[in-house]
């Protein structure tokens, strides 16, 4: 159990000239979320937004960008620095290529257009070699040409149609499909694109050409060759300006989104006439870190600790190996930062529900194998897939491949769980070998094994009666415990929030669940609950009076309403034994219609490999989803609802990352000068 980290609200007081290194300082940190000022402090300080600059680093931004996207990308090596944003402006405006980029942008874009209408000539040009005369004849002042290759049907509408008009000319080669000339008098075009709607097809118009198709043809390509030799020249152009400048521009691009970002946070500042203000909230851990950066590099800035009402943001711990469960529980509600964080418990508890819940073992194996897929497949994109283009299209809507990895991580140790339990229920497939297994070393090893495991093979048979009865013991000392260490949690967050009273109802709950079971088992075992016979009953009962008690002084007497939940939260957890029983006899009666089918002669036992793959699949299907959204249910309704609040909200330190730039704290660490910013960045 781990809470997330202690946060403290802090204030930074220091020159206003020191501001904008301050805040890039900060930004290298990245220990501290910038807030809006309190209501005391920004009654006495003011605003200062510095709109002009702000939107000079803006625009600049803009055009190294629009460059960026116009130049083909280039390698950038090496880190830069920059000192002041003096620097980075002067550095930015001195890369003087707009001008020469534009130039050839506008040529490359004229030269593809024109490649473009070359080809679709060509292409209209080998449509007409049926024509052996000069093309130019088709080139008319009282009449315009069209071609069209149309299906017979549509040659026939056409054909139709156009028998009403005097003077149209039309000349076709082919059957199906047919490729058509039409030329058309000028004074007739009206009843021709009528004609031409009404037949439901498309004609292209023939442009002026002198020379026959050959000839047209060889002279298209010729001025396509020569258009694409100057679009390579041109495409040289901007790859040698890329050599030469995409790596300052990559460096100053990113320098200026910090550059853009840190005027945002100083607009949130309060000012007086010599100084600044800032408010935020800083991980305790890390607080040293940030007075020790901020007395080194800056020389009059203090760091100062604030009380504070407000909710602090929360930044949760969860070690490294477990952090992908963190997804689970922020789906359900990110928890406050003064309560406990549930991932670790989560990271345990779920494959454990998961896994006896599947409790086959080829069914584990399958979903390991598939689980190691996904997350490699996401960790090494491309490559050849057997999955169908629509169903990898089906799951990029539901999920973003980092969800699909953390899904497929989850799903590891899981499917390891229900390995091991399959094992000990003897399923593979809702088939049954390990009394083979069991005999083999009975005979090779003399290890003398009981006889149960070498006839039925199971360590717990799910379907036995004793097997059955041990299962939903288990299952309900598991809600026992669940509810109970939930209750208790609950107690810890209400001493720490301060809810002593609370406490106390919490503590009720605690005495009513076991009050409540300690009875039943009674009962179950055939006991006697009369206290005058039997003190323990008298005890179990006193827990259930005293947990009423309880309840109704910490929450209230309308709460004694809500006794039957406790029962139920417990009683809940037998569904992992109930999805486990559902998963197994399906898979026995797939494979019993399978086995009967195989003897029953080569004719069935087609149709009995049809029923097994088939029904196999589908228990698939359900041995994956059920367990995945009931394990998780489990834990949000009967074990998150007796501690857990959430709705608290992330961290998110005001911080980026850098690849072509370096910090200032690192070009401190290499001995490079950083100073502080002028009032104004000058134009």
């Amino acid at each position: 159990m781990l809470k997330p980290a202690a946060m403290q609200r802090v204030g930074v007081v220091g020159s206003r000239g020191e501001r904008q290194h301050v805040v890039s300082l900060l930004h290298d940190l990245g220990v501290v979320q910038i807030e809006p000022l309190s209501e005391g402090a920004a009654a006495l300080l003011r605003a200062d937004a510095e709109a002009a600059a702000s939107k000079e680093v803006s625009e600049e931004l803009l055009r190294i960008r629009s460059l960026m996207s116009a130049l083909p990308r280039a390698a950038a090596t090496g880190k830069r620095g920059f000192s002041s944003t003096k620097e980075v402006m002067e550095v930015s405006k001195s890369i003087k290529i707009d001008d020469e980029v534009a130039s050839l942008k506008q040529s490359e874009e004229r030269l593809k257009s024109k490649i473009d209408e070359l080809k679709a000539r060509a292409i209209l040009v080998r449509s007409l070699d049926f024509i052996d005369a000069d093309l130019g004849v088709l080139d008319l002042e009282s009449a315009a040409s069209f071609f069209a290759s149309l299906p017979a049907d549509g040659f026939t509408r056409l054909s139709n149609g156009l028998s009403s008009i005097q003077g149209v000319m039309v000349q076709s080669a082919g059957s199906d499909p047919v490729r058509v000339v039409v030329v058309v008098p000028r004074d007739a075009f009206e009843k021709f694109g009528s004609i031409v709607q009404a037949a439901n097809i498309r004609l292209e118009r023939i442009p002026p050409m002198a020379g026959t198709a050959s000839q047209v043809l060889d002279s298209l390509e010729a001025a396509r060759s020569q258009a694409e030799s100057d679009l390579a020249k041109v495409a040289e152009g901007l790859r040698a300006l890329s050599e030469r400048y995409y790596g300052a521009l990559s460096s100053v691009e990113e320098q200026l989104h910090i550059e853009a970002r840190i005027y945002e946070v100083i607009n949130q500042f309060g000012f007086t006439e010599s100084s600044f203000v800032m408010e935020g909230w800083v991980p305790r851990k890390s607080e040293p870190a940030l007075r020790d950066a901020l007395a080194r590099h800056t020389e009059s800035t203090l760091v100062f600790d604030l009380p504070s009402d407000s909710r602090p943001p929360t930044l949760m711990e969860t070690p490294k190996r477990l952090r992908f469960f963190e997804s689970f529980v922020r789906f359900y509600s990110l928890p406050q930062s003064n309560e406990f964080d549930p991932t670790v418990i989560f990271a345990f508890t779920f494959p454990i529900f998961f896994g006896l819940m599947l409790g086959d073992v080829g069914y584990g194996l399958v979903i390991l194998g598939v689980s190691l897929w996904i997350i490699k497949r996401v960790e090494h994109p491309g490559g050849k897939t057997l999955v169908p283009a629509g169903l990898r299209s089906f799951a990029r809507n539901i999920f973003k491949p980092t969800q699909f990895r953390k899904l497929a991580m989850a799903m590891v140790p899981g499917s390891i769980m229900g390995i091991i339990f399959g094992f000990m229920f003897n399923a593979y497939f809702g088939f049954h070998f390990n009394q083979y297994l069991y005999s083999y070393l009975n005979s090779a090893l003399k290890l003398d094994l009981p006889s149960s495991l070498t006839t039925n093979g199971a360590i717990l048979d799910p379907i036995s009666s004793q097997g059955l009865k041990t299962l939903l013991l288990v299952s309900g000392y598991v809600g026992l415990f669940e509810v109970s260490l939930g209750l208790v949690m609950g107690m810890v967050n209400k001493y720490w929030e301060g809810e002593k009273r609370h406490i106390y109802g919490k503590l009720g709950w605690l005495f009513e669940a076991w009050g409540i079971v300690l009875i039943g088992l009674t009962v179950l075992h055939h006991g006697d609950i009369d206290p005058a016979s039997n003190p323990l009953a008298g005890g179990y009962i006193g827990l259930v009076v005293a947990g009423m008690a309880l309840i109704a002084y910490g929450e209230g007497g309308e709460a004694l309403i809500e006794l039957p939940s406790i029962v139920s939260h417990i009683l809940s957890y037998t569904r992992l034994v109930g999805i486990l029983l559902a998963s197994v006899a399906l898979a026995l009666v797939v494979d019993t219609l399978f086995l009967g089918d195989v003897a029953s002669g080569p004719a069935y036992a087609v149709m009995g490999v049809v029923i097994l793959v088939t029904g196999q699949l589908f228990n698939l299907v359900l041995a994956l989803f059920e367990p995945g959204i009931q394990g998780a249910r489990l834990i949000y309704v009967e074990f998150f609802s007796k501690f857990y609040h959430g709705q608290g909200r992330m961290f998110t330190p005001f911080r980026g990352r850098r690849t072509y730039t370096m910090g200032r704290l690192e070009m401190a660490a290499e001995g490079q000068a950083v100073r502080a910013e002028p009032a104004r960045v000058p134009a």
